[in-house]
């Protein structure tokens, strides 16, 4: 594994990362639910620390689900609680608005914001940008984009999340104080929403941290059988096949290194849910 791929998940950029999170969270208006790399952090951090002495991995960016109803208007999702998130991300939190989300960009050292012009005259290493993804449970997206003026990228795994209670309250994970509503995906659907992402990444970081996070789902959370069994029923024979055809000895080796543990173990778990 390169340095780079190692310096993209530095202790500077996910501790920034992390605050920056609680304050989004503070600033939605749920329903809304933690994805992506943080709720993969909270579901595995106690595990990993028993295995290694040590917290996982954090996450650079954040990844919020967000409840769409595909018969809402433009005009009713303008008065919905997600208008409310979008709209305190940018004027209270002060994120710009990027392709699929939003964003900000931060000095890797001091954590100072960053506006464009500012930005541009720093060198690039020093910059770190975050952005906040926004996830809709439906790929029924028109009205979205009527409303908002973009097309995120859609997650209908996530849809049992609002509709059947699936995962739980993110305050009953953390040791901080999460705001009230507020949900976190359940294990075995971060699962699935790993192998059908990849396919999607390039081969960098984004990548790396998806390996990465499905085998840390797989391994440090409960009993693998069940795990595994689980992840399986949540995702289709196409998504499989597109995740394996990706799968390449550097890859599992750079992503076990991104956290420091035996490659053999990170091949081994994920081939698991393909055998």
């Amino acid at each position: 594994m390169s340095s780079a791929d190692r310096s993209q998940y530095a202790e500077a950029v996910t501790r920034l990362s992390e605050g920056e999170l609680r304050d989004v969270l503070s600033a939605s208006e749920p329903p809304v639910c933690l994805l992506g790399g943080w709720a993969v952090h909270i579901h595995v951090t106690e595990g990993f620390r028993a295995a290694y002495d040590r917290s996982y991995i954090g996450s650079r960016d954040i990844d919020l689900g967000v409840h769409i109803d595909p018969k809402w208007s433009p005009e009713e999702l303008a008065g919905s609680s997600v208008a409310t998130t979008l709209n305190k991300i940018v004027t209270v939190l002060e994120y710009r608005r990027g392709r699929f989300g939003f964003y900000q960009e931060f000095h890797r050292e001091t954590g100072a914001r960053l506006d464009d012009e500012n930005s541009r005259r720093e060198p690039p290493h020093n910059v770190f940008r975050l952005d906040i993804d926004i996830m809709p449970d439906t790929t029924e997206l028109d009205s979205f984009e009527d409303a908002f003026g973009f097309r995120p990228p859609a997650e209908p795994l996530l849809r049992p999340v609002f509709t059947d209670d699936a995962g739980g309250p993110l305050d009953a994970y953390v040791d901080w104080n999460a705001p009230a509503q507020v949900r976190i995906a359940p294990v075995d659907l971060l699962g699935a929403m790993k192998i059908r992402s990849a396919p999607q990444r390039d081969k960098g970081h984004k990548l790396l941290k998806d390996l990465t996070d499905l085998h840390a789902l797989l391994w440090y959370v409960t009993d693998y059988d069940d795990i595994r069994s689980a992840v399986q029923n949540r995702v289709s024979e196409e998504d499989r096949s597109q995740f394996v055809s990706l799968m390449t000895e550097d890859l599992f080796e750079r992503s076990a290194n991104l956290i420091d543990v035996d490659p053999t173990i990170v091949r081994q778990s994920i081939e698991g849910v393909f055998t």
